[in-house]
């Protein structure tokens, strides 16, 4: 395997990695918004399933954690990339866009979202 493909071959698992990452937080935050709707509907005390609560609240703390620490895997691989398939070379991600550096380097997190 040559280098540029041994990069790219890295690239595209991060990738996976990422996508996953964000894939289990919305399945994790969807079942935290299931259980507070569904004991709403039902009328159940809130007591009722605190445990299963709290214990979702830091499974997605948990994902959150991990997903920043991927992105910090992203920017040391691509700090490192120069160095073993070149200085010209970019590799190519899954085409989905990264936000522009002005919008990245805003302080207020929710106008990045939006």
């Amino acid at each position: 395997m040559q280098r540029r493909e041994m990069a790219q071959t890295i690239a595209n698992a991060l990738f996976k990695a990422e996508d996953q990452t964000d894939q289990s937080l919305m399945a994790a935050s969807a079942l935290m918004g299931l259980m507070a709707e569904m004991r709403l509907d039902h009328r159940l005390s809130a007591v009722l399933g605190a445990q299963a609560v709290s214990e979702t609240a830091d499974a997605i703390r948990a994902l959150g954690e991990a997903r920043a620490r991927l992105v910090a895997a992203h920017a040391a691989l691509e700090q490192a990339a120069p160095a073993l398939i070149g200085r010209e070379t970019r590799l190519m991600g899954p085409l989905t866009g990264k936000p522009e550096a002005a919008r990245a380097a805003m302080t207020d997190p929710l106008q990045v979202a939006a």
